[in-house]
């Protein structure tokens, strides 16, 4: 089986009402024929807001339309006519870094979208014994799908969309710019960056948001 390098995100469908998006400083647009839309980047956020699913529901590819272990894929061909320039936000968030997922089971889940074609790229443990957890990595061309879940199986639940992790060139501003509404500035994980989180919860936004520093050398 070959692996799709062409798995690239194209959107996202968020079944939330965008109002709290803008309050956490993104721009988000009244297009015509179009749902509200905040473009990171070239990657689209349509919102749904009458949809029955909450958060992040649906990921936009060039070629994945079915559902991969609870993970609902479309094929959604990119547009970059429709972005206009609006990916600049008051924020400073530039871009995604990685979806992240998480799951019950990871040898399901990995299983799921390795035969869908979806390439891996690593996995890393991390935790001791029963608390030990498991990250995979997967690409959608330049941002990545990060899968968590316990190393051992836990249950049957079906993954689910947990957030988004965002780039800031600025993080500082962005810090600035959210004050109370993001906690304080720390190391992350990955050597060199750092990293904070938003407070969605207060803005009404249904998915956890984290903001990171750019990666300091190529993945």
């Amino acid at each position: 089986m070959s692996t799709q390098r062409n798995a690239h995100l194209t959107s996202l469908r968020i079944g939330t009402d965008p109002e709290g998006w803008r309050s956490a400083g993104f721009n988000v647009l009244e297009l015509k024929q179009e749902p509200p839309t905040c473009f990171i980047n070239d990657v689209p956020l349509k919102f749904h807001n009458e949809s029955a699913q909450r958060g992040i529901y649906a990921i936009g590819t060039r070629n994945i339309n079915r559902v991969i272990d609870g993970l609902e894929f479309f094929v959604d061909l990119p547009n970059t006519e429709k972005n206009l320039g609006y990916s600049s936000h008051p924020n400073f968030v530039s871009r995604i870094d990685h979806i992240v997922v998480t799951t019950p089971d990871c040898d399901r889940t990995t299983k799921a979208l390795e035969e869908t074609g979806i390439e891996l790229r690593r996995v890393r443990t991390f935790g001791v014994g029963e608390r030990e957890m498991r990250q995979t990595f997967f690409w959608l061309g330049d941002v990545i799908l990060e899968l968590v879940g316990p190393d051992i199986k836990s249950g049957d639940e079906p993954a689910e969309i947990w957030g988004l992790a965002l780039i800031s060139e600025q993080i500082e501003k962005t810090v600035e710019f959210l004050g109370d509404f993001t906690t304080p500035l720390k190391p992350a994980v990955q050597p060199g960056r750092h990293i904070t989180t938003i407070k969605t919860k207060i803005f009404g936004i249904d998915d956890a948001l984290a903001v990171m520093t750019p990666h300091s050398r190529n993945r």
